[in-house]
């Protein structure tokens, strides 16, 4: 919408100024200014609200244009629902349509706000001074001149109300619209009657400093702490008699204007012009939208805790004409509490032949900055739903000992070492039992690649009189639960497990600080027991 006036419009309103004011001419519109406490530009209806539930989007250009000229826009995206409840609207034969649009503005109206004539009549202020009729107290002040009757603001102030009871002073205010600039002329005119007769007693101040409402009167307060009337002053203003003085107070008072334009005005001249409305069959196969989703693993769900930080999914899918479709899915633990472990994605299949198609692929990102696989690899994907399995599985390791029999083997820490798969990586971990602890079962959660059965795992025995003993690999298939068994044969230096014990123990390497196994690798010797398939 352009906002202005018609050639027409102009005319009209020539006319009907001439016809209340003969010659007056129509120079054009006052100033306006947007409105400052609500949005300059809405929209009334009750299918384009946000908050109605068939409006998907709605857009607007901002501000209510200033100037003749200016341009207003406003786009939205209905539902199914929300399209047929305003399409109806149009077509009937009712005289509005369900979208109005409306803008505020302010401007500013010279109006007066007070006249007030102040007339002085000197001969009745020397009078009433002279015969002692107007009350008010006064305190002597020394100067090197002569003794000074002084007083204060509020002092005089009192004077000046009496000397308008007596009508040596009259006022005569014309208040015009309210505003709290006529208390402030009010005041000015007494301070008018101050600067006539009254003189600062600056020379010896008074005993108590002036009050807030004294210190703001008049200008110099802060330094005269009291006044005298000055009876040279009026003796010579006796000549004038009377004074007048006068006060004419305008000020700009700010006013409201809102103007409301319905659609079906702009619809009814442009709804025949196929450049300015297009029709759509709704129906028609190139507006299908075919829907994706990714279901998030249970088991991944537990692990953002422990493991995994994010996992991001990309789509892609290709079609036989125009541009392809893109877009991507990201889930954390944040979006798993606010929005559950779905994420779904829309996109238009239009005339695409091969509809159901699609490709995704998948990366991990994991505690420690890392991100699994390095390199994602497109997959095929499947219209029902994508479900997200990480690439590890949790699995919570259990070993357990009998602590008299440590004791009695002289065993101060049995030590359970175990080797596994993790993100295709060799990996370390070691579950320690101490007698002096006296705790006989302990565990710990792993996670292991998804795509291998088990683990292989040995006992490391620190004995308190041979040292440091190591038994050989074994392996564990589906089964989370090691008991550290001792051989009787280690309790004779003769024998072969004992000797090998003792070999093992001195080539035991300590991985890296992630766990990782660099050198002495075991699990490639049970990988067709294991199921690993190494890259």
């Amino acid at each position: 919408m352009q906002t202005g006036y018609t050639p027409a419009q102009l005319a009209e309103t020539q006319s009907k100024l001439n016809a209340k004011v003969n010659g007056a001419l129509v120079k054009g519109p006052v100033d306006l200014f947007a409105a400052e406490d609500a949005n300059s530009f809405t929209i009334t209806s009750a299918v384009v609200n946000k908050d109605g539930g068939m409006t998907k989007s709605l857009v607007t250009s901002g501000k209510a244009p200033l100037q003749e000229g200016g341009k207003v826009a406003v786009a939205t995206n209905l539902n199914k629902f929300g399209a047929q409840l305003m399409a109806a609207t149009f077509e009937k034969a009712s005289s509005v349509t369900d979208l109005s649009v409306n803008l505020f503005y302010k401007y500013y109206l010279k109006v007066n706000g007070l006249k007030a004539r102040l007339i002085i009549d000197y001969e009745q202020i020397a009078k009433q001074i002279k015969e002692d009729k107007v009350n008010a107290e006064y305190r002597k002040i020394e100067s090197k001149d002569a003794v000074q009757e002084s007083q204060s603001w509020s002092e005089l102030h009192k004077v000046y109300d009496e000397l308008v009871k007596k009508s040596a002073i009259k006022m005569e205010i014309d208040q015009g619209i309210p505003n709290a600039g006529s208390d402030k002329i009010t005041e000015l005119l007494f301070q008018a009657f101050m600067a006539k007769i009254a003189q600062p007693a600056t020379d010896q101040p008074q005993a108590t400093p002036p009050t807030p409402a004294e210190s703001q009167a008049l200008p110099g307060k802060n330094t005269a702490y009291g006044y005298y009337l000055d009876i040279k002053r009026i003796q010579q203003n006796i000549q004038k008699k009377k004074e007048v003085i006068e006060v004419n107070y305008n000020y700009l008072l700010p006013m409201e204007l809102s103007i409301t334009q319905n659609l079906k005005s702009f619809y009814n001249s442009v709804k025949d012009n196929k450049s300015c409305v297009a029709s759509v069959l709704l129906n028609d196969g190139f507006y299908r939208h075919m829907d994706i989703r990714f279901v998030l693993d249970l088991e991944a769900k537990e692990m953002f805790d422990q493991e995994v930080n994010y996992v991001t999914v990309n789509v892609r899918k290709k079609r036989d004409s125009g541009n392809d479709f893109t877009d991507r899915a990201t889930i954390d633990k944040k979006y798993v509490t606010d929005k559950g472990i779905t994420a779904a994605m829309t996109y238009a299949s239009g005339d695409d032949r091969n509809a159901d198609m699609y490709q995704y692929a998948v990366q991990w990102s994991l505690r420690g900055g890392n991100v699994f696989p390095a390199t994602p690899v497109w997959e095929k994907g499947q219209m029902e739903a994508v479900t997200l399995k990480p690439p590890v599985i949790p699995r919570n390791i259990e070993f357990e000992a009998d602590i008299e029999k440590l004791k009695a083997a002289n065993i101060s820490r049995a030590t359970l070492q175990i080797r596994y798969r993790k993100y295709n990586e060799e990996v370390e971990e070691n579950i320690n039992i101490s007698p002096a602890a006296n705790q006989p079962l302990v565990s710990k959660m792993l996670f292991m690649d998804r795509d291998t059965r088990g683990y292989v795992y040995r006992l490391v025995l620190n004995n308190t009189k041979e040292g440091k003993l190591a038994l050989p690999w074994s392996v564990k298939l589906n089964d989370n639960y090691v008991y550290a068994v001792i051989p009787d044969e280690l309790n004779d230096k003769t024998t072969d497990i004992f000797n090998k014990a003792i070999d093992a123990a001195k080539t035991i390497i300590t991985p890296g600080p992630d766990g990782k196994v660099k050198t002495d690798k075991v699990l490639d010797q049970f990988k067709e027991i294991l199921g690993v398939v190494k890259n």
